[in-house]
């Protein structure tokens, strides 16, 4: 009934997401990527910046956007890559879903928000992308159609590195999941960390939605 489809959504609209961003060495891109975050049109979030032992402005940069936005929490530890970095995040979440950011993207106003219309409990929801080269947009996205995917089309997909791809920070993803089925980042590898993670994921979503 109505009444039942008014709770979800208000129970959407006051959940907490938590967003993680791995920095490294990144104070020439950091402002545009915080801030874009900081302005996210959904604004229930908690934003965890892990300066994964930057010899730059780095860590001084967080800390500041830190001390004057309360969603804003740093981890500083040693370096010891992307996956470390986000490993530490993952024991620090507090929200119930979970979205991933790098620290040397822009996300539009309505990423979270997107994502979240699409997002069910255990389910994952994914969207497009551009990609920018010198002030040229170009879309990076299958269409303009909205599907929901089974978990085999999904791997499908993800394996052959089409539509979505392996990227994290075009997804959302419900914590229920990462810590039921224990999923980290495997910090021995050098590429594809973010395939593995995405793909463990699948197997156990109950919804794959793609928009």
């Amino acid at each position: 009934g109505s009444s039942m489809d008014k709770n979800s959504m208000e129970q959407k609209k006051d959940r907490l997401v938590s967003v993680i961003v791995p920095v490294y060495q990144a104070e020439n891109y950091l402002d545009s990527c915080i801030q874009s975050i900081q302005a996210q049109s959904y604004q229930r979030l908690e934003i965890i910046l892990v300066d994964d032992g930057s010899k730059d402005h780095s860590g001084k940069i967080c800390d500041q956007y830190a001390a004057e936005d309360k969603r804003i929490q740093v981890i500083h530890k040693t370096n010891g890559g992307v996956s470390s970095a986000r490993n530490a995040a993952l024991e620090a979440v507090h929200g119930g879903y979970l979205c991933f950011m790098d620290s040397d993207d822009t996300v539009e106003s309505d990423w979270i928000a997107e994502l979240l219309k699409h997002m069910v409990p255990d389910g994952v929801s994914i969207c497009g992308y551009s990609e920018v080269y010198e002030g040229k947009k170009i879309r990076r996205t299958a269409g303009d159609s909205c599907e929901k995917l089974s978990n085999h089309k999904a791997m499908e997909y993800l394996l052959r590195q089409e539509y979505f791809r392996g990227y994290l920070w075009n997804k959302m993803f419900d914590m229920n999941i990462i810590r039921a089925e224990k999923i980290i980042f495997q910090e021995e590898l050098a590429a594809w960390e973010d395939v593995l993670f995405t793909a463990q994921y699948f197997r156990y979503a109950k919804q794959i939605y793609y928009c």
